[in-house]
């Protein structure tokens, strides 16, 4: 007969679930929250399910969009320089973000500072003064700075859990690693894996004038690997 001894664990009525451990860097989510949230475009919020939960961790810092480092600031700056690049504001909402970069003047059209906090590249609400984030910097860096360079770009190494890659982009420097999201990488367009990405040497736009390695954005990324072959007889590549 089986005898479930005194340290057996009582799995019964009476049986308390162990907490989980508080995070260290906030007080509104348990740590294993957090790792999640800070991995996530969804941030914290997007992983829980009950009305108080998403009450309480909406907005946590350790996986805010506008915490540097977080997969949720990551993805906002891509989307800025992607914006800048390929679909940039109108023009009198493109003027007021430089004013309030440039500390001008802005009275005269400042009703379009929603508009720029939609966008995430100023905060504001009223009553406040509005201040340009890294995203807004990242917007126009992109639109105004040095032009961006296409580089190679070697992956180095893979962190699943955290959901990044390090990458090496020769433009920018021969040895200081650059972290991006593993999902920017790790795709159909480019055809890598987990598996297969390190090592792997791509193609992407950057700005290699950034100040720090934090802050260098790549978009356009493609694998030369990848490229169509043409075929020895169609003389124009046709497939």
């Amino acid at each position: 007969m089986y005898d479930d001894g005194p340290e057996h664990e009582p799995f019964g009525p009476e049986y308390v679930r162990p907490q989980n451990a508080g995070c260290p860097d906030c007080s509104c989510c348990t740590a294993a929250l957090c790792a999640v949230g800070r991995a996530s475009v969804s941030e914290c919020v997007g992983h829980v399910d009950d009305a108080e939960t998403i009450a309480r961790v909406t907005g946590c810092p350790c996986s805010a969009e506008f915490t540097r480092g977080t997969i949720a600031w990551r993805a906002g700056m891509i989307r800025a320089v992607t914006f800048a690049t390929e679909k940039p504001l109108r023009s009198p909402v493109e003027s007021l973000l430089t004013r309030l970069s440039e500390d001008q003047p802005y009275a005269d059209v400042a009703q379009l500072l929603p508009k720029l906090t939609a966008r995430r590249y100023v905060r504001w609400k009223p009553g406040m003064e509005p201040v340009v984030t890294d995203f807004g910097w990242a917007y126009i860096s992109a639109r105004w700075g040095a032009r961006r360079t296409t580089s190679l770009v070697t992956i180095k190494a893979v962190d699943v859990e955290a959901a990044t890659v390090q990458v090496l982009a020769s433009s920018f420097s021969v040895d200081e690693l650059v972290t991006v999201p593993l999902h920017q990488v790790v795709n159909s367009r480019t055809g890598l894996t987990v598996e297969t990405a390190v090592g792997a040497t791509l193609y992407a736009e950057l700005n290699a004038d950034a100040p720090a390695a934090d802050l260098v954005v790549l978009t356009k990324v493609s694998n030369p690997a990848m490229a169509v072959t043409a075929r020895p007889d169609s003389p124009d590549g046709a497939r």
